[in-house]
């Protein structure tokens, strides 16, 4: 019986799906430069032919990768933090949600969020967002969440620059840890630890 062209469209997302997650996890586990589309195609059991049907170059499908996996996910996560309440709250939340996913079984998810945090790495892509800075969004977003604690006055007085960082550093350390030592072995801290960097 031939197929309908809903059985085909389904089969055509599957396909696509298969080579953004055999994408996603080559890019978490080697980084964007040192992955080639041979590696792609492997992981995937696909052909060129099949892979550059959807995607043309590894630029485009990095984009892919975080536009309609990364993206989408880090959306859904973060959409019940209230970002209205005290800034202090809100990086509470932003923390407890980070480390709840660090703390899951599910690599997909743990490697989508590590993606995510280390977009700032990929410069010459035209797929990371900055602003006028030239900061990412999840850098400027803790950054503007820091100002407005110290105005608050909930955060110590260290440079805000400094806070962004070093916050954001441990989070994609701790992430790399849940990476290659694994579920089973990881050992994740409580958010009080790293708001302890940010309070008076």
């Amino acid at each position: 019986m031939p197929k309908s062209k809903e059985q085909f469209e389904q089969i055509r997302n599957e396909r696509k799906d298969t080579i953004l997650r055999s994408a996603l996890n080559l890019f978490v586990l080697k980084g964007y430069d040192a992955v080639n589309l041979d590696e792609v195609t492997k992981d995937a059991h696909c052909s060129h032919g099949l892979l550059y049907h959807y995607y043309k170059s590894k630029e485009e499908l990095y984009q892919g990768v975080i536009e309609q996996i990364v993206y989408p996910s880090c959306k859904t996560m973060v959409e019940c933090i209230n970002f209205d309440q005290k800034a202090k709250f809100v990086i509470h939340d932003l923390l407890d949600t980070v480390l709840k996913v660090l703390k899951s079984p599910n690599d997909e998810k743990v490697k989508e969020l590590y993606l995510l945090l280390n977009i700032h790495l990929q410069k010459s892509l035209k797929v990371v967002k900055k602003n006028e800075q030239g900061h990412t969004f999840i850098y400027s977003t803790i950054e503007d969440l820091i100002n407005r604690g110290k105005l608050e006055g909930d955060f110590n007085d260290y440079s805000s620059a400094e806070l962004s960082i070093s916050i954001l550093s441990l989070i994609k350390g701790i992430a790399f840890n849940r990476i290659h030592i694994g579920y089973k072995k990881f050992v994740c801290p409580h958010s009080e630890v790293i708001m302890e960097m940010l309070l008076r």
